[in-house]
């Protein structure tokens, strides 16, 4: 989204970015502004309007939602400070952010497209973390609704497409308009010797894993394939980032004495880069219960990079038929630490295929995912929303 705002106004268009302090996923050593009601500010040339809000990250499930509930009310007011405009460009999850587009649309009197990231409520119903019939359709009434309104719905890929006509939405307008990665922040030959040097990993066969640790991404998999290639000494773990799960992957890993397995906070985004091309493998993990047709974004990353990638997933998501069609990784099944152990000893023992995989995903990405794409795209359907 800060790619989006900053490639529109390079674009000489305006655009203010409502948003929450942030309170998570944060580097180590980064400088967070100080917590207010409200602040403005202007960072690489968007207006930034940040609001307070009750945390909904790193908690429980009954806290998470009343604060992504608070959330609504947050971002509203948010947007009541940005002036006039235009359209409004809003993303999900978390859905409420959604409402909050919708209260905004009418006030303003300005269309709104939903940018559809996960299928919220039906990813938390799978994972099992929203429960109860009067939840369930308290959420599902509210997704139904938010569709409803959407001047515009975007989503990812076409599966997911798919999945919100089914929802009765048939008549709403969905366009599938691929995440993309920034390739000029991966330039061709960027290597990670520098991140390998300051934490011990030289000469080790690195496998990554960086991002959030929560329900979804399934580590408790990639720590019994680490368990199961504790032997091979070459072999790395580097599980770099946090989540409400972190804790205790950490003491289970603490628990089964695995030396292979090493912890980092969350990287800048301008040291990520660096961090991927660190790695000789990419991992991409979701639970078996998880039945939406998600694509998780670091795969992008791990291609831009020319790092090829293990993807550990359900049969539905489209990252699959990415990874197949780039010939840029292995997929294995969700929830099998065996195959995941065994699609990583493969590697291993053939740098050959290692490189090959590499150069093809890069190659891939430069086709399909560059961020000027997806740039164009969505000037062009924000306009087709404003003559409507």
């Amino acid at each position: 989204m800060f790619e989006l705002a900053v490639g529109l106004t390079e674009r000489k268009h305006d655009v203010t970015v409502v948003t929450t302090f942030p309170g998570y996923n944060i580097a180590e050593g980064a400088a967070l502004p100080k917590t207010h009601f409200s602040s403005i500010i202007k960072e690489s040339g968007v207006k930034v309007i940040r609001v307070w809000t009750l945390p909904f990250h790193n908690v429980g499930p009954i806290a998470r939602g009343i604060g992504q509930l608070a959330l609504t009310l947050s971002i509203t007011g948010g947007g009541l400070l940005a002036g006039a405009i235009d359209a409004i460009l809003v993303y999900s999850p978390p859905l409420t952010i959604g409402v909050a587009a919708l209260f905004l649309s009418r006030i303003k009197r300005a269309p709104y497209v939903l940018n559809v990231q996960d299928l919220f409520p039906q990813n938390a119903i799978d994972l099992g973390v929203l429960k109860g019939r009067l939840p369930i359709r308290f959420f599902e009434a509210m997704e139904s609704w938010v569709y409803k309104h959407a001047a515009l719905i975007t989503v990812h890929s076409e599966a997911n497409a798919r999945h919100i006509r089914a929802k009765a939405c048939a008549s709403r307008r969905i366009e599938v308009v691929h995440n993309w990665v920034d390739l000029a922040e991966y330039p061709i030959g960027i290597n990670g010797y520098t991140f390998r040097s300051k934490y011990g990993l030289d000469g080790a066969f690195v496998v990554l894993f960086a991002g959030v640790m929560g329900h979804a991404q399934d580590l408790d998999t990639v720590i019994e394939a680490a368990k199961i290639l504790q032997l091979e000494e070459r072999i790395a773990f580097l599980l770099v980032g946090d989540g409400v799960e972190k804790a205790r992957l950490v003491r289970r890993v603490d628990e089964l004495g695995l030396r292979n397995v090493r912890f980092l906070p969350f990287v800048s985004k301008e040291k990520y880069p660096e961090l991927v091309a660190a790695a000789d493998v990419g991992l991409v993990t979701l639970k078996k219960s998880m039945k939406t047709p998600v694509v998780p974004s670091k795969i992008l990353g791990y291609m831009a990079a020319g790092r090829p990638c293990v993807a550990s997933l359900n049969h539905e998501s489209d990252a699959n038929a990415i990874v197949k069609n780039a010939g840029c990784g292995i997929t294995v099944p969700a929830g099998d630490p065996e195959l995941l152990a065994d699609a990583i000893r493969r590697l291993f023992q053939s740098q050959e295929s290692l490189r090959e995989m590499g150069h093809r995903g890069r190659q891939y990405a430069e086709v399909h995912f560059p961020k000027c794409v997806a740039l164009d795209r969505y000037e062009q359907l924000l306009k087709s929303c404003l003559i409507q």
